[in-house]
């Protein structure tokens, strides 16, 4: 079964078996130097994960370069956006605030579909695939500790991490699932599951286009 393990020592090694798999994985949270060390691996394989104001800055970019006659208004809608999600960082339980969020977003969720095939927008999409693809890959090299199961071999350790060549003998949607688990477990002081979020896909590309 899916363990829901409470970690009180960055030293523990935690079962996690995925859901409806024969296999079990064997966790380790990190020491501090031992994530300083996979948030550096993290970076040379997966780069920079695109921020919100990366999103922004890319789609003011694109307006500009594409040039639509209600340019000013487009702009503002993204102004608009940037705005909300201070208002909410800054106060997460106001109700008005996230309202004001999700009518920004769902006006600029139609400047995402106008702007998707602009260079920058492409580049951070890119960005932001290689990012959430990569973390629970690296995630995995660096906190399994162990394995059971039927088509896995003998689990070893070389530098202190799981070697590239034996994770291609994991499924790859495990891989995902026990990488995320894995980051999950990178805070030893609070539960390892429910209180932080798998990291979200690149900017959605919806389908309609702007409206003058």
């Amino acid at each position: 079964m899916t363990l829901d393990p409470v970690v009180f020592s960055a030293l523990e090694t935690v079962a996690f078996t995925p859901p409806g798999s024969p296999r079990s994985y064997m966790l380790a949270p990190l020491s501090y130097r031992q994530r300083i060390a996979f948030r550096a691996a993290l970076a040379r394989e997966a780069g920079v994960r695109p921020s919100q104001k990366d999103e922004s800055a890319a789609l003011r970019t694109a307006l500009r370069d594409l040039a639509p006659a209600n340019l000013d208004e487009l702009l503002a809608v993204v102004d608009a956006v940037d705005a909300a999600h201070s208002d909410v960082a800054a106060e997460p339980k106001d109700v008005d605030a996230h309202a004001r969020l999700a009518e920004a977003q769902a006006r600029l969720a139609v400047i995402n579909t106008f702007c998707m095939d602009a260079p920058v927008c492409a580049e951070l999409r890119a960005a932001g695939e290689r990012w959430s693809g990569m973390l629970p890959w690296v995630a995995c090299r660096h906190m399994l500790r162990g394995w059971e199961g039927p088509g896995l071999p003998a689990f070893k350790l070389e530098k202190g991490m799981a070697p590239e060549d034996m994770l291609d003998a994991m499924p790859p949607t495990e891989i995902e699932v026990v990488g995320y688990q894995a980051v999950l477990l990178m805070s030893p002081d609070r539960n390892a599951v429910g209180n932080s979020e798998a990291p979200s896909p690149a900017p959605e590309t919806p389908k309609d286009s702007p409206e003058g």
